[in-house]
């Protein structure tokens, strides 16, 4: 082979790798005689958005995942934790209106609100019905996804197996107070200046750096790397996190209930889980206990993670999943 042709081969490479990773947008077979595993635009409510559903056996029961934010997807975290999951549940990643493979530059203030989630959570689990002939599923609530997901098990009892909250919402104000308490406690142990003031610009950063969003890293690194890795996420999704992240921040109503759900007493009618990183600063574990005491449900679990903070099931996946398979016996009768 000439120095020419050699050249030719690693440019050729370099823009087949480049091109990957600039367009991808898929998700890999699963080898299974009843397996699905698919990446779909729906329409939900006249709206596209994606979903993913992955399983070794389309009969299992079905796990939909709904992410935190608002407008903060995790289908872009699903190849690096959920493989074995996909073992006893057909897992599916929605991403919501505005939010990740959803998000379009055409979207209006007005299409976000809280009820209109609850709606479209609706059709989504109409849609696995139908498509997998599932009566009910199980439902999974991250951080803001768990202030949704608690209300839509208060309305929709009929159509959940069970409701697991994970980085429990409670309530905002007494989680921020609760932040500033433990951020101030750390300041001089991270070099900075005891009076330096926790604000919007710098909250992120110091959860972080106190092991209180990932307990094993200090940034959001190892998020941005998985995120890139992922095979179901194209760059142009990648960049649209953030653009629908600041969107729905933004512009999110919350037109059904106030954002403190810790003073609700509503009876649920379905087993609740909630599920906490022991270190998580961001929804803290201390006011998510306290929430899960004054739960009233059939059958109610507590389950804290010893090596984690905010993403239990990223940081612990294989104990995220020995758990789920537990609990999905405990209540198999439902």
């Amino acid at each position: 082979m000439t120095v020419k042709s050699l050249l030719m081969l690693i440019l050729a490479a370099l823009f087949a790798s480049v091109a990957y990773f600039v367009f991808k947008s898929y998700t890999p077979p699963i080898f299974s005689t009843n397996a699905i595993a698919k990446l779909e635009a729906v329409d939900i409510n006249n709206d596209r958005q994606y979903l993913l559903i992955r399983g070794h056996d389309r009969r299992a029961p079905v796990l939909l995942f709904l992410h935190g934010g608002p407008g903060m997807p995790a289908m872009y975290l699903a190849h690096d934790f959920q493989r074995e999951l996909e073992k006893h549940f057909v897992v599916v990643h929605w991403d919501q209106r505005g939010a990740g493979k959803s998000y379009r530059k055409d979207i209006r203030p007005d299409e976000l609100s809280i009820s209109q989630l609850l709606d479209d959570t609706t059709a989504v689990v109409s849609y696995l019905q139908e498509t997998l002939g599932v009566e009910k599923v199980w439902l999974v609530g991250h951080s803001f996804g768990s202030y949704l997901g608690a209300q839509f098990a208060w309305q929709h009892p009929d159509l959940l197996h069970a409701y697991i909250g994970i980085g429990q919402i409670t309530d905002p104000a007494e989680e921020r107070a609760l932040q500033d308490e433990f951020l101030k406690s750390k300041l001089v142990d991270l070099g900075l200046p005891a009076d330096t003031e926790i604000t919007g610009a710098n909250r992120e950063d110091l959860l972080f750096k106190t092991h209180s969003e990932l307990y094993g890293a200090e940034s959001f690194i190892p998020l941005l790397i998985t995120g890139l890795m992922a095979p179901e996420y194209s760059l142009f999704d990648a960049l649209n996190i953030a653009k629908g992240s600041s969107f729905s921040s933004a512009h999110m109503m919350y037109d059904v209930m106030e954002k403190n759900i810790m003073d609700h007493q509503i009876p649920f009618e379905v087993p609740v889980v909630i599920m906490m990183g022991a270190h998580d600063m961001v929804t803290p574990t201390a006011l998510a206990k306290q929430f899960y005491d004054t739960v009233q449900a059939p059958e109610k679990y507590w389950v804290e993670f010893e090596q984690s903070a905010h993403f239990p099931f990223f940081e612990e996946p294989d104990r995220f999943t020995e758990e789920m398979v537990k609990l999905k016996a405990a209540t198999s009768d439902r």
